[in-house]
């Protein structure tokens, strides 16, 4: 191994030409990802991608075995659809060795479980949506679009299982892909200014969740009776990459009463996961 003590007390070393070295860690690497230097302080690992091999399997396994890891001088990671950034501090761990590292769990034994996406932490949550009223002019817009009745499009929607693929764009925005392709449909043309927080939305083939307002151009189904993003918790993105959501469609009556509980403090996110 590069570092001593597992890795953790590794002392600094010299981080010379990032192409020459990444070149040799990609030899070594599995033969469907690739490794480069992503700055001084960063290496992105790239995975190939299939159809019938989706690369977020790999990226979610990687991410997690590299993270129990707990490297001094590990800044961050950054998961994606078919990447995984990772950030560290040169003067407590070099690029080199964080290179051996990432190669090393890819190559271990137990790579099959990153490679296949098996043993993979995850939550499962039933969210609670209210939908918008099938009068509003987002819905027959996209009842019009797709040719269906919005209660035909609320429960498409419901009947399906999500899985998160990545959170970007914005803290905590939730892409969600097993979207219905009954319900595949194109982006707004003039975006709205002013989407917001905790809508449930469609664009192309993918489902998300805003996690403040913000503009947007997706199309709003509803909306869930809390945060997906909060600094004050103690972890501030409520999904990961990998968890698997449904949405339930619930009464007014019933969201006002889940509102009122997120703000008085006392609703229980726990209580959303089977």
């Amino acid at each position: 191994a590069c570092c001593n003590d597992q890795y953790a007390t590794a002392p600094p070393q010299h981080w010379g030409d990032c192409g020459s070295m990444t070149q040799g860690m990609t030899d070594r690497m599995a033969a469907n990802s690739y490794l480069f230097a992503f700055g001084e302080r960063g290496l992105l690992v790239q995975f190939d991608e299939t159809e019938k091999t989706p690369a977020t399997h790999a990226v979610t396994a990687l991410n997690q075995q590299l993270l129990a890891l707990k490297l001094r001088g590990l800044i961050s990671t950054t998961p994606s659809y078919a990447s995984l950034l990772v950030t560290f501090e040169p003067a407590a761990i070099s690029g080199e060795c964080l290179s051996r590292i990432i190669s090393e769990l890819l190559q271990s034994p137990s790579s099959d479980s990153v490679n296949a996406g098996s043993e993979i932490d995850q939550a499962c949550w039933q969210l609670p949506t209210l939908f918008i009223d099938e009068r509003d002019e987002d819905a027959r817009e996209l009842q019009e679009a797709l040719g269906l009745s919005w209660d035909r499009v609320v429960t498409t929607f419901c009947n399906a299982e999500y899985r998160v693929n990545a959170i970007g764009f914005l803290p905590g925005f939730t892409y969600l892909g097993g979207l219905s392709d009954a319900l595949y449909c194109r982006r707004l043309e003039v975006p709205k200014s002013r989407i917001p927080a905790s809508s449930v939305a469609i664009a192309g083939n993918q489902a998300g969740i805003y996690p403040m307002d913000s503009p947007g151009g997706w199309r709003v189904l509803g909306r869930l009776p809390f945060a997906i993003f909060e600094p004050a918790r103690p972890s501030p993105v409520l999904f990961s990459p990998h968890d698997q959501i449904t949405f339930v469609s619930v009464s007014t009556s019933y969201f006002n009463e889940l509102l009122a509980s997120t703000r008085h403090g006392e609703l229980r996110l726990d209580d959303f996961k089977q």
